[in-house]
């Protein structure tokens, strides 16, 4: 008897362990439900634009953009700039600032500040259902910023430079008929500020 309950408490500790170490948080199972579209979305985002180059990833914003993705849900769906719960989680979860979707004007303090806007789509949807379409709409709200190149002198005193990343998830939201896949894309731009020589 004495056996079969040490047997008993034994299992139960190894369970737990196992538990715990397959667990990982909830990020780790979250994550699985998830598909990473990070490298096409970039590709198709350089693609349908020319005001500069994107790069892939940044943990900060990989981090993120997997992790609003995970709880997403059908209302956030906006087939365009995320809503403002979205936007507000991802500056809060990098440390970064809200980018402004209006012309941006160079600077002449130096420094370095990284900016960020998302945006997801029902790529279930006809008009949006490839990559390049998702770009193209992208592209296009980026687009009013006028960054006309990488950089930019201002009263010939400083140089203002730009770099991107892009970071993209697709997951199914809703449930049985109502399910659809969303694609959300998170891009940040640095802006970098510093005296010319």
């Amino acid at each position: 008897m004495k056996l079969k309950r040490i047997l008993s408490l034994a299992l139960s500790g190894v369970l737990a362990v196992s538990m715990l170490t397959g667990c990982g948080g909830i990020g780790s199972s979250i994550n699985k439900f998830l598909d990473n579209r990070t490298s096409t979305v970039c590709s198709a985002l350089n693609s349908a634009q020319g005001m500069m180059s994107y790069r892939k990833g940044g943990k900060d914003l990989d981090d993120a953009i997997s992790k609003v993705a995970g709880t997403l849900v059908p209302g956030q769906v906006t087939d365009g700039v995320a809503d403002r719960s979205v936007n507000t989680t991802v500056r809060q979860l990098t440390g970064y600032g809200d980018m402004s979707l209006t012309p941006w004007a160079a600077q002449t303090t130096e420094g370095e500040e990284t900016y960020v806007k998302v945006f997801v789509y029902n790529v279930d949807d006809e008009a949006y259902d490839s990559t390049e379409e998702v770009a193209a709409d992208i592209a296009n709200k980026l687009s009013v910023m006028n960054l006309k190149s990488e950089t930019a002198t201002v009263s010939g005193e400083f140089t203002n430079s730009y770099k991107g990343n892009v970071v993209a998830y697709e997951k199914t939201v809703g449930e049985g008929d109502s399910a659809f896949d969303a694609l959300v894309v998170g891009v940040s731009i640095t802006q970098t500020v510093a005296a010319k020589n």
